[in-house]
């Protein structure tokens, strides 16, 4: 399948100037934006990073970012399940005592 460039350039002129196409866009947007926030938000980071992945260079950066930092959400699940270990550790020591 090839690219024609008059009908992306017709694409790019109607998002751009049409105002129904700038609708279109901004709900594009917004829709990114809120999946991006998502995700940000269940790994334990500000959702309102989302916003930074607008911009192509920072939103490499956040991707790669995003995919090789420990997550706090990640951090907080360790620390509970020690704790439940703990928990019934000790709850096995008083039945059995």
């Amino acid at each position: 399948m090839e690219l024609d460039p008059e009908k992306l350039r017709g694409a790019v002129t109607w998002l751009l100037q049409d105002a129904t196409g700038r609708l279109v866009g901004l709900a594009l947007v917004l829709v990114y934006v809120l999946a991006w926030w998502r995700i940000f938000a269940r790994a334990g980071f500000p959702g309102a990073l989302a916003w930074l992945m607008i911009v192509p260079p920072i939103a490499l950066g956040l991707w790669l970012f995003l995919a090789f930092a420990p997550w706090p959400a990640r951090r907080e699940l360790r620390a509970l399940r020690r704790v439940q270990r703990v928990v019934h550790q000790a709850e096995r020591r008083n039945l059995a005592a």
